[in-house]
């Protein structure tokens, strides 16, 4: 699952832009898909172009193709950001967005001053790292960390650091986080990181690469290692063989179990 983070600022021209750029020539650089969305204020088409003449037609949709890139146009009235996130095509690991201060994103806020970004914070939610000209002024960074200690104010550096940890974050979601070791890692949120730096990958993980039981509890999929899966099966399997009316090597079994009734409840 891809990281989206949102970069924002208060008002025009914080570098929103310039970082954004150095952010994707940096992760691409180390190996990282990356992509972008930019927030446009009113049409990125050009009156009387073809494509404007295309879409003006009746087209919902146009593709501009050139030796090296393909620019797609889609008409939608006042899209959101999740219709321009759907709209990517490939799966990347992280998605800078410029823009978008009202997203329920996490947010990269630019700022000069601490009396701008403590402004900010006050009107715009989850924003999580506090960048631009203020990281590099220590009187500025110790005015705004006054009044919001809590909320980071950081370089570069510290802003890509923190980007990949919420990238293994965002991976761990998808592990079972039983920390089992079995992966050889210490833990999940190991297992996560050594994802995100192409030392491993998720079918390295025991739980998920096996498939022989699962276990539902109130609808919830819960996370079981390779031997309470085998537990599991080799003890359902046994109680079917004694069964009449039941194939020799059925392909797949459910078992419901209503947790509620005692034993010798006549329900």
């Amino acid at each position: 699952m891809a990281l989206v983070v949102c970069v924002v600022s208060r008002t025009r021209g914080k570098g929103k832009t310039g970082l954004i750029e150095r952010l994707a020539k940096r992760f691409s650089s180390e190996g990282f898909i990356v992509a972008t969305v930019k927030h446009i204020s009113g049409s990125f088409d050009t009156a009387k172009k073809d494509t404007w003449r295309h879409l003006e037609a009746g087209a919902v949709m146009t593709v501009a193709s050139t030796s090296n890139e393909m620019v797609t146009i889609t008409r939608a009235k006042n899209p959101t950001l999740k219709k321009a996130l759907d709209a990517i095509c490939i799966k990347p690991d992280v998605i800078f967005v410029e823009g978008y201060k009202k997203s329920s994103y996490p947010k990269i806020l630019c700022a000069d001053t601490a009396e701008e970004a403590q402004a900010a914070v006050k009107e715009i939610s989850n924003i999580v790292i506090v960048s631009g000209l203020i990281a590099g002024n220590a009187e500025e960074k110790e005015k705004f960390k006054e009044e919001f200690p809590k909320n980071p104010v950081y370089d570069f550096e510290e802003v890509v650091s923190e980007l990949k940890e919420m990238m293994a974050d965002s991976i761990l979601k998808g592990l079972p986080g039983l920390n089992c070791k079995h992966c050889g890692y210490d833990s999940c949120r190991e297992f996560a990181k050594a994802i995100l730096r192409g030392e491993a990958t998720m079918k390295e993980c025991e739980v998920l690469a096996t498939n022989i039981a699962t276990l539902k509890v109130d609808g919830k999929n819960v996370p079981i290692g390779k031997f309470p899966q085998q537990i599991i099966r080799g003890v359902t399997l046994g109680v079917l063989e004694t069964l009449k009316g039941v194939r020799k090597h059925p392909h797949r079994i459910e078992i419901s179990i209503n947790a509620d009734v005692e034993e010798g409840d006549d329900e």
